[in-house]
């Protein structure tokens, strides 16, 4: 099944993107002097003395360390200096997060697949899943230092839950037969919230905010193994899976317009 970027590391990307254009002669000056200090070392360590391979290898970790060290000098500056880039890059870590999870369920036979990353114009669904007894579980993977947002979380969850029932609506209102749109459109869209990050150890079991499940990332796949409904036939979910893979491809490709 093919798998989007993550909306949170897209819009860390587009933020980059933009710094850097910003600031793109400050860059520039300090690559030419990389470019500088990494052709000092050559005729230091390969051009002056006789080389050799001890020499080489010295020439080879260098350049690695000072590249290295430009790479991560440009990661931290653009970092300190666009505020909201560190959000989205821990929002891409727990989506990350959240997809090894969901592929250790998948193996594990809790789920059938799910679809990642379904962009709307109110907003974005970060996973949607197929389970085998569960009906649909839309999933808003957070990263957190500390719950002092849950209230939040929990009301951006709902609406979340909105939306993944609306998609649900279109994607299964197109079935083919009236047999097979009755026995998929009955699947209820739970949401559910993964805590990654330090605030998960603060998460207890069973928790609840204003109805919204919350439960630490490690815990996802008790999560999915404990509840239980209707079954989902293998057929059906290969059928959804594909009709939502399709509509987030249309609607991907209607924002690129």
């Amino acid at each position: 099944m093919a798998r989007f970027k993550p909306y949170s590391r897209r819009e860390f990307w587009r933020l980059f993107r933009l710094w850097a254009m910003r600031n793109w002669l400050t860059l520039a000056f300090a690559a030419a002097a990389l470019i500088a200090i990494l052709a000092i070392e050559v005729v230091v360590l390969v051009v002056i003395p006789e080389p050799s391979a001890f020499s080489w290898w010295c020439l080879g970790a260098v350049q690695a360390g000072a590249i290295a060290a430009f790479a991560h000098l440009v990661h931290s500056l653009f970092l300190a200096n666009e505020g909201r880039a560190i959000t989205h890059l821990r929002g891409s870590w727990g989506e990350d997060n959240t997809r090894s999870e969901l592929q250790r369920a998948k193996r594990k036979r809790l789920i059938w697949d799910w679809v990642d990353s379904i962009d709307l114009r109110s907003g974005d669904i970060d996973h949607l899943v197929v389970t085998r007894h569960a009906g649909l579980v839309v999933i808003d993977s957070k990263w957190r230092n500390h719950t002092s947002d849950v209230q939040e979380i929990a009301r951006s969850a709902r609406r979340t839950q909105l939306r993944a029932e609306a998609v649900a609506r279109t994607v299964l209102g197109r079935a083919s037969t009236a047999r097979h749109r009755a026995r998929v459109n009955a699947l209820a869209v739970s949401p559910l919230i993964v805590m990654w990050g330090a605030a998960q150890s603060t998460v207890p079991e069973n928790a609840h905010i204003d109805g919204i499940p919350f439960v630490r990332g490690r815990g996802l796949l008790t999560w999915l193994g404990s509840h239980s409904g209707e079954e989902v036939t293998r057929a059906a979910a290969k059928d959804l899976v594909r009709r939502l893979e399709r509509f987030r491809a249309d609607t991907a490709s209607g924002a690129g317009e």
